[in-house]
């Protein structure tokens, strides 16, 4: 869910920035936009689920192991999701290149805090014993 969200967001912010006009009777921008809050929606919802529930064994036995992702990181993705889609920025985008450039850093970030994430899961998924 949180690599389609990215996708969407990457495909809806580049008609949005570049592109005027129609496409097939749709206005671009507006196609772009409600693709990108779209892969937005997306993409906070997979960020929640970051947060993960404890998985519990069996009556009984011990509880298997699982990585949960920090409180503050998960808060600081969302913020970060909604500052790439938000028309509000530090620096404005018809600021070229310079408006850009704050949106893609902190999307940059966050793919790096996704990737992160999903190596730390996946390596406490391997040391639980089955």
């Amino acid at each position: 869910m949180v690599w389609l969200g990215v996708v969407l967001v990457v495909a809806g912010a580049v008609p949005v920035l570049t592109v005027d006009g129609d496409l097939g009777g749709v206005d671009a921008t507006v196609a772009g936009a409600v693709v990108l809050a779209a892969g937005a929606i997306l993409l906070v919802a997979g960020i929640l689920r970051l947060r993960g529930r404890r998985r519990g064994g069996a009556p009984g036995t011990a509880a298997r192991a699982y990585y949960r992702t920090p409180t503050g990181k998960v808060v600081a993705m969302v913020i970060a999701v909604v500052y790439i889609v938000s028309p509000i920025d530090l620096i404005p985008d018809v600021f070229l290149p310079f408006g850009i450039v704050d949106d893609a850093t902190a999307l940059t970030w966050l793919l790096f805090a996704l990737g992160q994430e999903y190596t730390r899961r996946s390596r406490a998924d391997r040391r639980t014993p089955s």
